[in-house]
């Protein structure tokens, strides 16, 4: 079947250069072939050579040539057509073949107008809005730091800008010089109008890549609510390609990738663990964030180090003009957000808090399990997190930004004996994040704009575990036993980057750059420390089990031109270098990126792409669910990086307010680690090399979308058709057998949409379907030796009674969920106040209609009188939620 993808796909690759050969062989000179070897010569001795050699005639004024007296041209039976090329590219001039004459012209000087693109209240800057002076049709789009430059001839000039969510904003003027224009644009919110919520820009048609998407933020906050939070990445997981791991979580999983072949950025900084509360919630504040960028397909080459998708979350700055901010809340958590100028229209900030208040539900629930007036139960869940920016403009062309994020969950589960002699235990788990970055923008000269960062990233898991044991002896006296333990991980990360973007003209645009990254791998650091006392001594004992840490430098450097080589072909085409050096061990990689774009139309495109990623870390885990003791470990001598290379076609078209697509790919992936057969799944860092297997993976499909983002009602419907497997032909895996990954699921179909019923109700729902996961089981029951061996491998098995029966999966991956489907419906209701407040209240219904979709399964072995019986016991998570918020904007 992947065959049929790779045609398709080169289908859309080659019918561009088809059509532009027929083109060309329309175009034969007539003209007498030209031979000429002339060096440093004048170019009007040049010009009388092919007078007449061809019998064409040049007109031109004659002091328009005086400057140039030293040209040189070397042909050999050439055309006209290319020697005039030839002749006059490099120079100040342009031509025109009128019949017999060739009008020679001065070539009109061109000047550079540049800028920032911002939202006119606020005054920050707007990413990937686009600009298009209509009278020569050439466009521009910002930078993530919302610049934007453009080339053109001088005269009367029409810019036009837009962005999703915004009121169009045009300015005309006379070009006669470089100038600098900032384009403020006015939110459709702040006009009484409809908003305008899509998630893929208007020049999704023109750009040259494929299998990107923009999201902002008003799209994130529109739809259904689970537990009164929106979320980012929930909101990925509703695009064709991406695919969830279990009911309620937030993870994400892309074209046949896992959950570590994402890279999460935070304002250019990796994030490694984005979870709250095991999934529910991602660590990404919705009121702190202000745009998102998915890729899935071409990525930009300044990208690199996972396999599957890059998704770069960009924070807000804040409102130059004014103090504005807000209050949540919701059933299990708050949120605030204050934000205005520091110096008015010149620095700003914006902080953003949350925290639930999950402990006031969980410290009683806990106590009413323990049921006992014996003890006195401590403990509950919370988590926390805060988003903090800082912005600061030095000149229209100096800009620098501060940015902070710490994220906290922490879980607790003790009791207190209130017998003077008995036990006491505490059980404390506490994770988070902690990011820091600074950030230098300068504007070089009106075409060139360069970025520096500098940044800290920091993610730890901390378990610590006491007990305290009280024994009262009638001869002895009384003796105490105190043990505590602590186990932690950590992942560091110090970055340094440096990002060019320069644009020469409208048609073309360079980027270059790089970064270094000093990773600091803490996979695993436990000890234990004891001590015991009566009336006679006193014993103390501390044992260190591991202490490990590993260091991993990481060098990259990157270039990629983006160019219009016709009114209808444009191209991308980029290279990633990178240099991993850990133990004693250095990788280096070259990584190819080339995308392409042809217009069939002034609405229809068709666009290719191939892109190579590698990957040089891997998250160790014994579960389908993200936890916090998952680990992170960098390759080695024996575990080589892993890489993709990807193949993408696309199909694309804006009509009357609709935008349409169909993309294709074929992804193969090489070095991919699984635990071997009959190995313990366990995180833990001691010995994962040997409990591992290294093998490849493959996976291709179809993704369909239509999409509305104006009017009253807007929305997407989604649908995607794929496949991914999985093949270790060392035999450590499946015994060699290819086998489904977890995440092959064929069919997936989303429908998202919103309507405002009035400028005071809005109404909003979410409905997924797909195919079920994969999952492994104990599916074979049988009575063995513990000594029995198969295959060179040790069975392990589960003894029931030590009577030497057993339970073991017959294949990887071998049973497959049941398929999952569920409908969210939701409701905003906004209630205007004066002085520009606003009171909104949320109700959300997740699953409307009651679907029991999984979140585990397990097989239970019961004894029959026909012997062992296997029956799948399904784990819910919820059937149905409801919830309701409330915010207050300010």
């Amino acid at each position: 079947m992947y065959r049929v993808y790779l045609f398709v796909i080169g289908l859309c690759v080659c019918c561009p250069l088809l059509r532009a050969t027929d083109l060309l062989s329309l175009s034969v000179d007539p003209t007498p072939a030209v031979t000429l070897d002339m060096r440093n010569v004048p170019l009007q001795d040049i010009l009388l050579e092919i007078e007449k050699q061809t019998g064409i005639f040049f007109s031109y004024e004659s002091s328009m040539l005086k400057d140039y007296q030293k040209v040189s041209l070397t042909v050999r039976e050439e055309s006209l057509s290319y020697c005039l090329k030839r002749l006059f590219d490099p120079l100040p001039l342009v031509y025109r073949v009128t019949g017999q004459y060739v009008i020679l012209k001065q070539k009109p000087r061109l000047y550079t107008i540049s800028g920032f693109i911002r939202d006119s209240a606020s005054y920050e800057s707007l990413i990937s809005a686009t600009v298009i002076e209509r009278v020569s049709g050439k466009g521009s789009v910002s930078n993530n730091y919302g610049f934007y430059s453009i080339t053109l001839p001088p005269g009367k000039v029409e810019l036009s800008s837009s962005y999703v969510g915004y009121e169009r904003y045009t300015v005309t003027f006379e070009l006669t010089k470089d100038t600098l224009v900032d384009l403020p644009l006015k939110s459709a919110g702040a006009l009484g109008e409809v908003v305008v919520q899509g998630i893929l820009p208007r020049s999704d048609v023109l750009n040259s890549r494929v299998g990107v998407v923009d999201i902002p933020v008003s799209r994130v906050k529109s739809l259904p609510a689970l537990l009164g939070e929106t979320d980012v990445v929930k909101t990925l997981q509703r695009l064709p390609g991406t695919t969830v791991g279990t009911e309620g979580m937030s993870g994400l999983f892309v074209r046949g990738g896992d959950g570590d072949d994402n890279l999460y950025l935070l304002d250019g900084n990796p994030i490694y663990h984005t979870n709250h509360v095991l999934g529910f919630f991602s660590a990404f504040n919705p009121d702190a964030v202000k745009n998102t960028t998915f890729y899935k397909g071409s990525f930009p080459a300044e990208y690199g180090g996972r396999l599957s998708s890059v998704i770069d979350v960009r924070t807000n700055e804040g409102n130059r003009k004014e103090y504005h901010g807000n209050i949540s809340i919701g059933l299990l958590a708050a949120r605030a957000n204050l934000e205005g100028p520091i110096i008015k229209d010149r620095s700003s900030f914006n902080v953003s808090v949350r925290r639930t208040w999950m402990e006031l539900i969980t410290w009683p629930l806990m106590k009413a399990v323990a049921h006992s007036s014996d003890t006195d139960v401590k403990g509950g869940y919370h988590f926390y997190d805060m988003n903090a920016k800082v912005d600061y403009s030095f000149s229209d062309k100096s800009r620098a930004y501060l940015s902070f994020y710490m994220g906290s969950d922490s879980y607790r589960d003790g009791e207190d004996s209130k017998d003077t002699h008995g036990e006491d235990r505490d059980f404390r788990w506490r994770w988070g994040n902690l990011i820091g970055s600074a950030g230098w923008n300068y504007v070089i000269n009106k075409k060139l704009f360069a970025t520096f960062t500098g940044g800290y990233t920091r993610y730890r898991s901390h378990i610590i575990q006491k007990q305290n044991t009280f024994m009262a002896f009638h001869d002895r006296g009384d003796q105490v036993y105190f043990q505590e333990g602590h186990y932690r991980s950590a992942m560091e990360d110090v970055s340094l980057r440096a990002s060019f973007d320069y644009r020469p003209n409208a048609d073309h645009r360079i980027r270059m750059g790089g970064d270094y990254l000093f990773h600091i791998f803490r996979p695993e650091q436990s000890n234990m420390s004891s001590w015991y006392k009566d009336s006679v001594v006193t014993q103390k004992s501390n044992t260190v089990f591991s202490n490990s840490r590993i260091h991993g430098h990481e060098v990259s450097a990157y270039a990629e031109d983006e160019m219009t080589l016709t009114d209808r072909l444009r191209v991308n085409a980029g290279l990633r270098f990178t240099l991993f050096h850990v133990q004693g061990e250095t990788y280096q990689s070259l990584q190819p990126r080339f995308s392409a774009r042809y217009l069939l139309g002034r609405r229809v495109s068709v666009k290719a792409s191939y892109t190579k990623m590698n990957q040089y870390i891997h998250l160790l885990s014994n579960s389908y669910i993200s936890q916090p003791t998952d680990i992170w470990v960098p390759v080695t001598g024996e575990i080589r990086p892993m890489n993709a290379h990807q193949v993408t076609g696309g199909f694309f078209w804006h009509y009357k307010g609709f935008d349409f697509s169909a993309e294709g790919y074929y992804k193969r992936m090489n070095n991919l680690v699984e635990y071997k057969d009959n190995s313990l799944a366990m995180p833990t860092f001691s010995g994962w090399e040997d409990r591992v297997g290294v093998g490849r993976g493959r996976s291709y499909g179809l993704e369909l979308m239509a999409q509305k983002k104006t009017g009253r009602f807007n929305g997407w419907i989604g649908y995607t058709l794929s496949w991914s497997d999985r093949w270790f032909p060392d035999g450590s895996v499946n015994k060699g057998v290819r086998f489904p990954s977890k995440y092959d699921n064929r069919h997936k179909i989303d429908i998202v949409a919103s309507y405002k019923l009035s400028r005071k109700v809005e109404l909003t729902a979410a409905w997924m379907y797909k195919s079920g996961n994969h999952v492994t089981i104990q599916d074979m029951y049988y009575r063995s030796s513990p000594d029995y061996t198969e295959n060179g491998y040790r069975q392990e098995f589960w003894w029931y009674g030590g009577t030497g029966e057993g339970a073991s999966a017959s294949s990887r991956n071998n049973y497959q969920l049941s398929p999952y489907h569920r409908l969210d419906l939701g409701a905003n209701f906004y209630r205007y106040k004066k002085n520009g407040r606003m009171g909104i209240w949320n109700l959300s219904l997740c699953n409307a209609y009651f679907k029991p979709n999984p979140f585990s399964v397990r097989p239970r072995f019961y004894t029959t009188e026909n012997g062992r019986e296997a029956v799948l016991e399904q784990t819910l998570l919820f059937l149905f939620v409801p919830s309701l918020s409330y915010t207050y904007k300010f």
